[in-house]
């Protein structure tokens, strides 16, 4: 009996060591057009995943039995192959083409490719976002792309900023699909909008320089690309959960149809979030929410998509003197000791926030952000032949909200938070028969800024033969923006009176929570543009040629303090402080805080309001262009040299044309239009070097960028009559200024042994203005600057960085990750480098050095797919500086250019992440 036992025992051994053997499935995945292979695409069977190398090569182990394996690539089409495995390895090459759907992202996104568009690119992959985002705003990922500089600014949530190259974001161009995403009134990009696109980013790709893309879009430092899923995913549902530190949690359910058998897809994501936030008193609370739904009718592709992301959360805007913070690192990095001394308040900590306060028990953040802004889109895309594509998207946008400060009489106390007792206090103080409505002294206000936004996109591309594509299309935007500031928060007191706003008398406004003041006004925008690209494509040579146009139409409409008045076919301006006598009679406005505005006589006749209108600068169109041309060769299967350059000539943005100036003193405005304005002109050239083996990738590239007319981010402002210094004080454009920015940039990896992975970058820049002017304004008078020779500030000009990812076992992984920064000075305003400090260079902030660690671990029970992640970002908890700005006209009593002069953010401590994940 034992020994039939022992034999049961052998045999069990023996056949489940057969069967628990593994095999392995190796191959090459290859462009199907150029046979070029493709580095880093998806393998995924099950839970199991691979990565091709720089050969296009993968391998993965498998057991005996039967699997669908699923190929994939950013660009391409999916794969899906089924295969056996029976006791021996298995060899299987793959091809992978542009599908409809993959067309459309290719073409209209303009997505580069390896060893083809001559350009500098980096690709953050699905998986690089589920490892290391952490909760971060989006653009904090990409401080591992050479010469990127993201910081989260005043910490507040979605609150993160970017430059590329050394240009801030207003000059770094968004694309969501294909779509801009850049405000069309000052470029800016607001990322608190965009939260979640996490969820259904299939990648993201980051060109820097003037980049591939064929619309005359705002690139000069780069452009970031972001493609979500479609029909081309396959099916699956996941659920996450996020846990961090200071309270953050987040829930997320997503699902993806894939394309089904009647040619329908759809894609759907849900997430809501909440925290407190690492700086005091940015907490957060926000929902987002994404459908989209595909349907593939022959060579048709139809797709309707919506997203967005209420949300609303606590901010720090205001920098700070370096001792507010810490004294003993204001001491160590050059701040005097009297100028510590004098530092009110002082060393608060890291996480101080000065807008917030008690009243009544509560805490209040006085800087409060809140906004919606969904976007829609329709695309059609259409494959006839082989030859020829088309592609039309119409998209629109429609934000709404806005951010709140003080406004009025409110202090800091001894502690350096807003006393918000204190103000309580007097706007509720009454006098029984004397003052029975207690009037604010100060206020919460809100700054509106709502739009209206929609466009048609239409690209054509045609196949003239093998080597040469034509493609072009039209690009038509049209945007309304509307600004005011309302009351939002009376603290107390019955209604507020603006002195800047109205008159101490019977007839002055009492403004109540929602009334409008101090400003209301309509900025218009409107663009066409027109572009074409000529693409020439060969076993080893790429060349293209890319040439488009654009009008830029700006418009602007003011409905608070000037009206125009129509009388005996004359038309004549008038507004609260600037009234009209006109024939004996005087026309005066008789409230300026309301929309509805009377306009009476001296002896009290009330006109009719029907012939006033609001005041209006009409449309003013500015003529743009681009050229870019480039090309790229392959030296051969390893080897591969590129070389592009281009000429922009920009329309300069909204404000650097229409201006809306407000007198704080005498509390009335109006909008004024600049007469000499004008384009921005930005040359560019890049030289590139790639190099691909099965063990080491590298790739290595040289830029120089020459911008003129660069505008200002605030303009200047001079008398409007120099014979008279106590006329108004008006804003001008200051032409000539110009900025140099040439750098090298390198990134490569190395992966020695399967199970580990060497990466690193380094980018070493110098940057600066080049200009020393004495420019005649338009009065004749002369400005005088000097900054040539100066670093440009807001952003490291030197960056390494390097990361190590070990898997020990399959599905187990850790990653540490290092970032540097160095030579990244304080940001000034160049016009003020004038007199004695013409030529001075701004205050260079410390070096610094971050380390991040992130591990995780994936298996399957049954059917459904686990995962665990932990993140720990700055996990030296080292502390740095990382925005800063000399003579901050808010929080500055120094007016100098060294380190005591300078009011700056630090960066956060020490965070942490666990998120748990199930998909199926």
């Amino acid at each position: 009996m034992k020994r039939k036992a022992f034999f049961h025992f052998v045999f069990f051994i023996l056949t489940t060591s057969l069967f628990a053997q593994e095999y392995t499935l190796s191959g090459v995945i290859k462009d199907r057009d150029n046979n070029e292979p493709l580095i880093g695409a998806n393998i995924l069977i099950g839970s199991k995943g691979a990565i091709s190398d720089f050969n296009g090569k993968y391998s993965i182990k498998l057991t005996n039995g039967e699997y669908q394996v699923v190929f994939s690539y950013v660009g391409y089409e999916s794969q899906t192959v089924e295969i056996i495995i029976n006791r021996a390895d298995q060899s299987l090459d793959i091809n992978l083409g542009t599908g409809v759907f993959l067309e459309h992202v290719t073409v209209v996104a303009d997505i580069a490719k390896e060893r083809e568009t001559p350009i500098a690119f980096s690709n953050i992959p699905t998986q690089k976002l589920d490892e290391e985002l952490a909760g971060q705003d989006l653009p904090m990922i990409l401080n591992s792309t050479p010469g990127a500089y993201a910081t989260q600014s005043g910490g507040g949530d979605g609150d993160a900023r970017i430059t590329i190259r050394g240009f801030n974001q207003r000059n770094v161009a968004v694309m969501l699909d294909g779509i801009p995403v850049n405000d069309m009134e000052n470029g800016w990009v607001y990322w608190s909008n965009w939260f979640g696109l996490d969820l259904v980013t299939k990648t993201i790709q980051v060109q820097r320089g003037l980049g591939a893309s064929k619309l005359a879009i705002p690139s000069v430092g780069g452009t970031i690309n972001i493609l979500t899923q479609g029909i081309d995913a396959k099916f699956g549902v996941k659920i996450q959960q996020e846990f961090g530190n200071n309270g953050f949690m987040r829930s997320t359910v997503g699902i993806t149809s894939g394309r089904l058998k009647n040619g329908w897809g759809v894609s759907a994501a849900g997430s809501y979030k909440q925290g407190d936030g690492w700086v005091d008193q940015t907490y957060t609370r926000g929902y987002f929410y994404y459908l989209r739904i595909d349907k593939e009718i022959g060579k048709h592709l139809f797709s309707v998509s919506g997203l967005g992301a209420p949300q609303y959360h606590g901010q720090r805007s205001f920098k700070s003197p370096i001792a507010a913070f810490d004294a003993e690192y204001a001491k160590d990095h050059g701040v005097p000791q009297d100028a510590i001394d004098a530092t009110i308040p002082l060393d608060r900590g890291l996480r101080y926030n000065q807008h917030w306060g008690e009243l009544n028990g509560e805490i209040i953040n006085t800087r409060r952000n809140y906004y919606h802004k969904p976007q829609f889109s329709f695309r059609h895309s259409f494959t006839g032949s082989h030859r020829f594509y088309l592609s039309n998207v119409v998209y629109l946008s429609i934000g709404n909200g806005g951010g709140t400060g003080t406004f009025g009489s409110i202090d800091l106390n001894e502690n350096g938070q807003q006393d918000l007792k204190k103000i309580y206090e007097a706007n509720t103080f009454t006098i029984p028969g004397v003052i029975d409505e207690p009037i604010s002294q100060g206020i919460i206000r809100a700054s509106v800024n709502n739009h209206f936004w929609y466009g048609l996109l239409t690209t054509a591309r045609y196949n003239i033969n093998k080597k040469l594509t034509l493609s072009g299309g039209i690009d038509l935007r049209s945007y309304r923006g509307e600004h005011y500031r309302e009351v939002y928060d009376l603290l107390g007191g019955s209604y507020f009176k603006s002195e800047r706003n109205a008159r101490i008398d019977e007839k002055s406004a009492k403004l109540k929570e929602g009334d409008k003041f101090y400003y209301h006004n309509n900025g218009y925008v409107r663009w066409g543009g027109l572009f074409g690209l000529l693409e020439y494509k060969a076993e080893k040579l790429s060349i293209f040629v890319n040439l488009s146009g654009a009008g830029t139409g700006y418009k602007a409409e003011d409905f608070m303090f000037h009206k125009q008045l129509d009388i005996d076919g004359n038309s004549y301006f008038i507004s609260y402080e600037e009234p009209l006598e006109l024939n004996g009679i005087l026309y005066t406005v008789d409230n300026p805080s309301q929309e509805s505005i009377d306009y009476v006589s001296d002896n009290g006749l009330v006109l009719d309001t029907k012939s006033a209108q609001n005041q209006i600068v009409d449309w003013t169109w500015i003529p743009s262009f681009t050229f870019k041309t480039g090309a790229s060769y392959n030296l051969d299967k390893k080897n591969s040299v590129f070389v592009n350059t281009g000429y922009l000539s920009r329309a300069t943005r909204f404000n650097n044309v229409i201006d809306s100036q407000y007198d704080s003193d005498k509390g009335f405005g109006r909008i004024i239009r600049f007469d000499n304005y004008k384009n921005e002109e930005i040359l560019a050239f890049e030289l590139g070097y790639s190099f691909k083996s099965a063990v080491f990738s590298a790739n290595i590239n040289g830029y120089y960028t020459k911008w003129n007319n660069k505008p200002l981010e605030f303009a200047p402002t001079v008398l409007e009559d120099p014979s008279d210094p106590e006329s108004d004080r008006i804003p001008v454009n200051i032409n000539g200024v110009a900025a140099l920015h040439k750098g090298i940039e390198l990134d490569f990896a190395v992966k020695p042994f399967d199970k580990i992975i060497f990466e690193g970058l380094a980018s070493v820049a110098d940057w600066i203005w080049d200009s020393a002017a004495e420019t005649t304004l338009e009065d004749g008078s002369t400005y005088v600057f000097d900054a040539k020779g100066v670093h440009v500030g807001d952003a490291a000009q030197i960056q390494f960085g390097g990361l190590i990812r070990y898997e020990p076992i399959k599905r187990l992984y850790f990653k540490l990750k290092t970032t540097y920064f160095a030579k990244n000075y304080s940001n000034f305003d160049p016009e003020s480098l004038k007199g004695t400090n013409a030529g001075r260079e701004s205050w260079k902030m410390p070096n610094y050095n971050i380390v991040d660690f992130h591990a995780g671990y994936n298996f399957s029970i049954r059917n459904t797919k686990l995962g665990i992640r932990f993140n720990l970002l700055n996990a030296l908890d080292t502390k740095f500086i990382t925005d800063a700005q000399n003579n901050d006209r808010f929080t500055q009593s120094f007016n100098d250019y060294d380190a005591k002069s300078a009011s700056v953010f630090f960066g956060q401590g020490r965070r942490w992440s666990v998120s748990f994940r199930a998909s199926f």
